[in-house]
């Protein structure tokens, strides 16, 4: 496709949005007064606000192109083994967002430092934080790119330096009060979106029962929960223990826990967000099943399943409603981006140059914050013009990452009394060397890496509390209020 082919409502439709994501911007800026506001929206998030905030940043390019292109190449298997273990997650940190937020930190590795005693852990957990930051950030930049490229006919080079400056210009500009009101926007447009594009495949490919028959008949494997060898029991419980475990340790997902006014807030959003999730997700394992049939029945097949959606959109459905679903997915993309990008900002001004500089002042961090989010994102979009893998794979990488770091040996400190400070870290580190390193070697022997991570952790955090039973002079932080 050359730029002269492109679809001038779809073109147009992209540069609205991004003048209207830079005014935003721009009027979010002149809202942000203190470090406060910029980080945490002065902790005063309400529960609408927060709820279409947590909905919006859950939602991202892997989410609509990524899930999508998944469920075209593995079929249903990644509804069992990805969007269940995250709606349990978000439905999980339910019932322990209250003792979160009633720690009143900002970050993930505040909470680490006060649970462990160790101030020294916020530095070294701040780094794991934004290696999982900058992945998804290229995993977005990728499929916001994908997407404009295929619907405008800009070369890809080009169109993701667009995209990721205009992503770093807003972010820097409104910090956490941009983000969420654009989300409020956000939210509604892409969960009516999947709502319409769903009933559109009701319609044209007949009843639910309709597409289902349709999708089995391009692949048997395509209904099967587990997919063609795609996961075996051991590996779906790692794939689920991964992806749930995103959801407790993300640094994005803590931040907002804490911009809330209350823990009344935090639960309230988060009990809302889970069945908002919950009906979104259905909603579109169903879109990507109908997204395989059009395609296969109109021999539009792709080989490479990123651009699934991208050419339903541009090739298949009707004009109108590419347009509708392009504002949604551009919806979603950016949602996740800025959030990402405000959180790497937080994580180096607050946990990491903070630490070496605690005097240093509210105007000089918000400087930092905003000289990290724009480094960040020149970065991941420059690996993002030669990208890894695909949106999933990378998706998988950092879920991996994550809980194997920080699932056991935060909450299990949060809540198992008598853990010493020291063992929490030994669990930190050990579970980030051995489920990136097991991952990278292929799993061995089958043992999936997050399985290992998790058991070494749990080891280690058990071990400490037989050591504090023995030796009650090694000091006692973790659980211990």
């Amino acid at each position: 496709m050359v730029l002269s082919d492109a679809n001038p409502f779809y073109l147009g439709t992209f540069l609205v949005y991004l003048l209207i994501v830079l005014a935003i911007g721009a009027w979010a800026y002149l809202r942000t007064e203190t470090i406060d506001d910029f980080w945490v929206y002065g902790k005063e998030l309400g529960p609408g606000l927060a709820t279409a905030t947590y909905v919006a940043q859950f939602v991202s390019a892997v989410s609509v192109i990524g899930f999508i292109g998944a469920i075209y190449g593995d079929g249903y298997s990644v509804l069992t083994g990805i969007v269940f273990g995250l709606v349990l997650g978000t439905a999980g940190l339910y019932f322990v967002v209250g003792r979160v937020r009633e720690l009143d930190h900002i970050t993930l590795p505040d909470i680490i430092a006060d649970i462990t005693g160790a101030e020294w852990s916020r530095p070294i957990t701040a780094t794991v934080l934004l290696g999982n930051a900058w992945a998804y950030l290229i995993m977005q930049l990728v499929g916001a790119s994908l997407l404009v490229t295929t619907i405008t006919g800009v070369p890809y080079r080009y169109m993701v330096w667009v995209i990721g400056g205009v992503f770093i210009l807003y972010t820097v500009l409104g910090g956490l009060v941009s983000v969420a009101y654009t989300d409020l926007i956000q939210a509604s447009i892409m969960v009516t979106t999947v709502a319409v594009v769903f009933a559109y495949f009701l319609v044209d490919l007949g009843s639910l029962g309709a597409i289902n028959t349709q999708f089995a008949a391009v692949d048997s494997t395509n209904v099967a929960p587990l997919g063609d060898g795609t996961y075996t029991l051991f590996g779906l419980s790692a794939s689920l223990i991964a992806f749930f475990g995103t959801t407790f340790t993300s640094q994005n997902q803590i931040i907002l826990i804490n911009a809330t006014r209350n823990v009344r807030t935090a639960k309230a959003t988060l009990a809302a967000s889970s069945f908002v999730l919950a009906v979104f997700y259905v909603l579109l394992v169903v879109v990507g099943a109908g997204t395989t049939v059009a395609l296969v029945d109109a021999g539009l097949a792709v080989d490479n399943p990123d651009l699934a959606f991208p050419v339903l959109i541009t090739e298949y459905l009707p004009t109108t409603i590419g347009t509708i679903i392009v504002l949604a997915v551009l919806s979603a993309i950016l949602s996740t981006t800025d959030t990402y990008l405000h959180s790497t900002g937080v994580t180096t001004a607050r946990d990491i140059y903070d630490y070496f500089d605690p005097d240093a002042s509210d105007q000089r961090l918000m400087r930092i914050s905003r000289l990290a989010t724009i480094g960040f994102g020149i970065t991941a979009t420059a690996i993002a013009v030669d990208p890894p893998g695909t949106l999933i794979a990378i998706y998988e990488f950092r879920a991996i990452l994550l809980t194997s770091a920080f699932l056991v040996p935060i909450y299990g400190a949060l809540y198992l009394r008598g853990v010493p400070g020291t063992a929490t870290l030994a669990a930190m580190v050990a579970g980030t060397i051995i489920g990136v390193g097991w991952e990278a070697l292929g799993d061995p022997f089958g043992v999936p890496a997050t399985i290992l991570a998790v058991v070494v952790g749990g080891t280690l955090l058990l071990g400490g509390v037989a050591v504090q039973r023995q030796r009650p002079d090694v000091p006692e932080r973790s659980g211990s209020s």
